[in-house]
């Protein structure tokens, strides 16, 4: 169809169309590029675009959840005001909020990102935090550098997720039988922004007011929502050497913490009805794997072409069950091929993590299930003997052998010469070691199994289903439109013209 502002192009292709010079369209991040010319084709062929070209990044398989909310449906936002964006890499800016005062209990039901124009490339990602009830309004005057040594003690009480938001991801719609709950005593007072800001050009002058808004009904749903946060606890402990095309790291969610807190509240599970996966520049290839009895079930969500710059919940097709004694595991493919030095977890964008936040119902207690290699192990595999003890300063330091005397951890493991080859066996051996469990309740408390050294469990990996190829000089177009899922793909392409 064409009219005097839009071209639209409609066509069809498989998802897997059995030819390897062709990319299969799975649930994976697909960069879309496109080009188009002003003027219709002439009788000489196609003219050049120019400057009419472009590229973006989308989940065309992600399934959208169709739930419309009424267009009177009351909002409000939590933004920054007036924040100096500092001229350094990587800023993460900390500021408190109060829930509004309501008489009865509501759901929120969607949440959109508020970024202020121009600061698109600035704006990383955004989280809300829960925060104990006592924090009191003072902490509502001022915001402040998250996790600085001058940062008010209260924020480090906010600690339970309630959403989040990374670049290049939309808003995000609750189905229409689950929410935020909001308004009962149970329910949070005082929640924590925490916004990343991604500064690598070190631009001076930055001002900004960006944060989320959030929509909410007195209409309440019948579940109240959650979110889990699985993965790698974030540390100097997780360690990915140089020079590596691809380095796995694993993040347990073990079948001990689920078992703890699932069957004090919910023995019949919980549902997964979205989840987002998360790391930062060196992540290529991202993986939420779920196991029963030491068997892997189909993949819980994943991303094959991870985009750092494109960032957002995947709505599932089919809710999934998460029963006690269930083991998830988060899994991360890392390129430091153009790195010289380790890559360590951390909170800058140069620095890694390994995270997925699952959204649930009904909420539970549990906020964070994750794990963490043990170093000890890790720093063996280097030679590292002995270190000084009382350990009295971080990173802590290398008493022996001698060659790593008086040195810090991180230091000595930018010291070891790595190669491709000893990265792979580092790779091997920390998969093999025993983990530190990390299982956190809400507001600072913590499951029995929190702070337990387990090994990692063996378990038997999910054998997926290979698409049936038929030969395409034997076979028809038409018989293989019958055989394999099509994909129906719009583009609308908008030219203005300049009268």
């Amino acid at each position: 169809m064409e009219n005097e502002t839009h071209t639209i192009l409609k066509f069809s292709r498989p998802l897997q169309t059995c030819d390897p010079h062709d990319k299969n369209i799975t649930e994976s991040t697909v960069r879309v590029i496109w080009a188009y010319h002003a003027n219709d084709i002439e009788g000489t062929g196609p003219v050049y675009h120019g400057l009419n070209r472009g590229q973006k990044s989308l989940r065309l398989l992600n399934p959208e959840i169709k739930n419309d909310i009424p267009d009177e449906t009351p909002s409000f936002n939590f933004t920054n005001q007036y924040v100096p964006i500092p001229d350094k890499d990587t800023t993460y800016w900390c500021q408190m909020f109060k829930m509004p005062i309501l008489t009865k209990k509501h759901h929120i039901i969607k949440v959109e990102p508020l970024i202020q124009k121009g600061h698109e490339g600035f704006v990383h990602h955004i989280l809300l935090y829960q925060c104990e009830r006592e924090a009191g309004d003072t902490v509502l005057e001022y915001g402040h550098e998250c996790y600085h040594p001058n940062m008010p003690d209260v924020f480090l009480t906010c600690e339970t997720v309630l959403f989040a938001w990374a670049i290049g991801g939309e808003g995000f719609t609750y189905p229409p039988h689950a929410g935020l709950s909001i308004g009962t005593s149970t329910d949070p007072t005082y929640v924590l922004m925490e916004v990343h800001y991604d500064n690598p050009l070190q631009q001076e002058g930055l001002i900004d007011n960006s944060g989320i808004k959030l929509y909410y009904t007195p209409q309440t749903r019948k579940y109240d929502a959650g979110v889990l946060e699985a993965g790698i606890w974030v540390s100097l402990y997780h360690m990915i050497p140089p020079g590596m095309p691809a380095f796995s790291s694993e993040g347990h969610c073990t079948m001990e913490c689920l078992k703890e807190a699932l069957n004090h509240e919910q023995p019949d599970g919980i549902h997964v009805f979205a989840v987002l996966l998360h790391a930062h520049q060196a992540g290529q290839v991202l993986r939420a794997r779920h196991f029963r009895n030491g068997e892997e079930q189909k993949l819980l969500a994943y991303d094959n072409e991870f985009d750092f710059n494109f960032q957002e919940f995947q709505y599932l097709e089919e809710e999934r069950i998460i029963l006690p004694g269930d083991h998830l595991i988060t899994e991360c493919q890392y390129n430091t091929k153009s790195r010289s030095t380790m890559t360590w977890g951390g909170l800058s964008t140069r620095d890694e993590m390994c995270l997925s936040y699952l959204i649930y119902y009904p909420k539970i207690n549990l906020a964070r299930c994750e794990s963490i290699p043990e170093i000890k192990e890790q720093l063996q595999f280097i030679g590292v003997k002995e270190i000084y003890k009382p350990v009295t300063s971080w990173p802590f330091i290398i008493k022996s052998p001698k060659r790593y005397n008086n040195l810090t951890f991180t230091e000595a493991m930018n010291t070891y010469q790595w190669s491709k080859k000893k990265g792979n066996s580092f790779n091997e051996r920390v998969k093999e070691i025993p983990i530190n469990i990390r299982c956190s309740k809400h507001e600072s408390g913590e499951w029995n199994v929190q702070g337990m050294l387990l090994s990692p469990p063996e378990v038997r990996t999910y054998a997926s289903e290979a698409p049936e190829c038929a030969s395409f000089s034997s076979v028809s177009s038409s018989a293989i439109s019958t055989t394999v899922t099509y994909l129906l793909i719009v583009l609308s392409i908008v030219i203005y013209y300049t009268l």
